[in-house]
């Protein structure tokens, strides 16, 4: 693996970054156990299912140690950020996270992404320059047939779910936080406002009814189209 600056290996990003989505993991479902605990019986879930125990807040048998654990995974979550964070100092990419253009874009959520891809830059596969295409190739971007890719049953997918879920989620802060990604959202909505389909869609249609060729894109649909348009300009 290439490094970009001394003391700077993607491979190292990868492991603090893998060790930051463990911990997260771990937050969550122990938030969601200490939810159930406390949460009265008899009360629904979304789905329609009631799942609570009922135990009161200040439970010292069962609440007080669940509760105790969330904090510690909690700080441990914090100090794992941090030093991603810190790390990313070192990178070749503290100018730019520094500068206007990164608006809408978090020293934690680009180390993640860049966690998921390795070096952006490098095609570490076969030791060359790495080709724009093969990096939205890569991160799930790529356009087949004039569609992106989608799993499908009993075919393995050869993209990582991970970077483009990563892509999609800074994508998403970009939108709510404007700047020069902002621009790049709104342009692409509108460039679709009078399109229609070239084909069947699932997304537009109803239940079991992909809506037809020749039909108007909904507006549903023109906001993942214009975050897959962030997407792939990061």
């Amino acid at each position: 693996m290439r490094l970009d600056l001394e003391g700077f290996d993607y491979s190292v990003l990868n492991a603090l970054t893998s060790q930051v989505d463990d911990l997260e993991r771990l937050r969550i479902a122990v938030a969601n156990r200490r939810r159930l605990l406390v949460k009265p019986r008899g009360e629904a879930d979304e789905d329609g299912v009631s799942r609570g125990l009922g135990l009161a807040e200040d439970d010292k048998l069962v609440v007080a140690p669940v509760t105790a654990v969330l904090e510690g995974v909690t700080e441990l979550e914090a100090r794992a950020v941090k030093a991603v964070e810190k790390y990313m100092r070192l990178s070749p990419w503290r100018a730019w996270l520094d500068s206007p253009q990164s608006k809408g874009v978090g020293a934690k959520q680009l180390a993640r992404l860049l966690g998921a891809t390795g070096d952006p830059y490098w095609n570490g596969l076969h030791d060359r320059p790495r080709r724009v295409s093969e990096l939205w190739a890569y991160c799930g971007y790529a356009v087949r047939d004039g569609r992106a890719p989608a799993r499908r049953k009993g075919e393995k997918s050869n993209w990582s779910d991970d970077a483009r879920k990563r892509a999609w989620l800074i994508a998403g802060s970009c939108v709510k936080s404007g700047g020069h990604y902002r621009e790049i959202y709104d342009a692409t909505k509108a460039r679709y406002a009078d399109a229609v389909h070239e084909g069947e869609c699932v997304r537009c249609g109803p239940a079991k009814k992909p809506a037809q060729p020749g039909s108007p894109i909904s507006a549903g649909h023109r906001h993942p189209r214009g975050l897959r348009a962030i997407s792939k300009e990061l």
